[in-house]
């Protein structure tokens, strides 16, 4: 029969982590008290939450939930041993491997990757690091709304180009009529 406060831890973890689906899992051991202050400080600044769980009670609580594919992968039982906390929440898990690398590489042996979650993908602690290369969602709608502005240009560039080989033609008939007259 659980205990009281593990129905509490339960409940919280399905509140709270039942919607995310995008995650990457961290070992935070190496963060002492000062570190771990600044580390979630600057969580905040990225729009980034960190959940610290116990392992075998958000394995139970999230079975059924957005990171079920996590929890029935067979990293699972790696990723889930020691001090686990799992970073989610601005526009993904692309945010949360850019904010987690970034840190590494300012505070190394600070945290571990442990590996994550990108909508139904398993990634490893390889893959977290391959993730952070990618853009994120600004990125990409930035590049995607410049691709439809760049081609009305391209399609009026084309035909101004088109008139000016009219106009062009036009006028070089003009000086050869005006030379034999």
């Amino acid at each position: 029969m659980p205990n009281e406060l593990n129905t509490m831890l339960m409940d919280q973890y399905q509140r709270s982590l039942g919607e995310v689906s995008e995650t990457v899992v961290i070992d935070f051991s190496g963060l002492n008290s000062e570190k771990m202050a600044e580390f979630r400080t600057e969580l905040r600044k990225a729009r980034l939450t960190m959940e610290v769980v116990k392992n075998r009670l958000a394995v139970q609580a999230l079975k059924e939930r957005g990171l079920k594919p996590l929890l029935e992968s067979d990293k699972a039982p790696d990723i889930f041993k020691g001090p686990t906390a799992l970073i989610f929440g601005a526009e993904g898990a692309i945010d949360a491997a850019k904010f987690t690398v970034k840190w590494l590489k300012g505070n190394d042996k600070t945290i571990t990757v442990k590996g994550g979650q990108m909508g139904p993908d398993v990634l490893s602690a390889e893959g977290v690091q391959q993730v952070s290369t990618l853009p994120g969602r600004k990125e990409l709608l930035g590049k995607m709304a410049g691709g439809f502005l760049a081609m009305p240009q391209k399609v009026a560039a084309t035909f101004q180009a088109g008139y000016l080989q009219v106009l062009w033609a036009f006028k070089a008939l003009e000086e050869k009529l005006e030379k034999q007259s």
